[in-house]
């Protein structure tokens, strides 16, 4: 009987160590499946947690403000009054919503003057009242005021040779019901 029992715990040992290996691999597939249901329950919970733009409009209404993307390179972001009519406009390269230290590109001036000529057609402008043009090295801030409508244009003219000297353009639209705007030509009286 002595003899047997090596054989015996050798036989021991091997079923012993199949057993080990099978519920070692059972368990690594029992883990890797948790883990790939756990990330499609995350992904599935993102998809139904993201809103869609109707639904906001449906649970908050109408935007007082939207972002469109004009041009390539260029958006246009338009502030709405309690008329649903623009008050004012911005147009400048797009941007994340978080602020982020990248740098900014400039646009192509010859779309920004057709995206300018789009929201406030020369002809809707009325009357130049004034113009002012604000310096500060390769920096230049255009301020032109019209009976209708107020445009400050920054630009940045370094390279004179390049297209894309743009930075951004704000519009700001002259109506009883908009916000009245500070420029350098407003006068504050008591």
């Amino acid at each position: 009987m002595v003899l047997h029992r090596p054989v015996e715990l050798a036989a021991f040992t091997r079923h012993n160590s199949n057993l080990f290996a099978e519920r070692a691999a059972r368990n690594y597939n029992e883990g890797a499946m948790r883990i790939i249901v756990g990330c499609l329950l995350v992904v599935a919970g993102s998809v139904v947690l993201t809103q869609s733009s109707q639904e906001l409009h449906d649970r908050y209404g109408e935007p007082d403000r939207e972002r469109f993307s004009a041009r390539p390179g260029i958006s246009l972001t338009v502030e709405y009054g309690s008329d649903h009519l623009a008050c004012n406009a911005l147009i400048e390269p797009p941007q994340p919503l978080t602020y982020t230290e990248e740098h900014v590109p400039l646009m192509s001036s010859e779309r920004v003057s057709e995206v300018l000529e789009e929201v406030a057609p020369i002809a809707m402008r009325g009357k130049e009242i004034n113009a002012a043009v604000v310096v500060s090295g390769c920096n230049e801030a255009h301020v032109t005021e019209y009976e209708n409508v107020s445009i400050m244009r920054s630009t940045h003219t370094c390279d004179p040779a390049s297209r894309d000297q743009d930075v951004r353009t704000a519009i700001t639209f002259k109506r009883d019901i908009c916000p009245k705007p500070k420029t350098p030509f407003t006068v504050n009286r008591p």
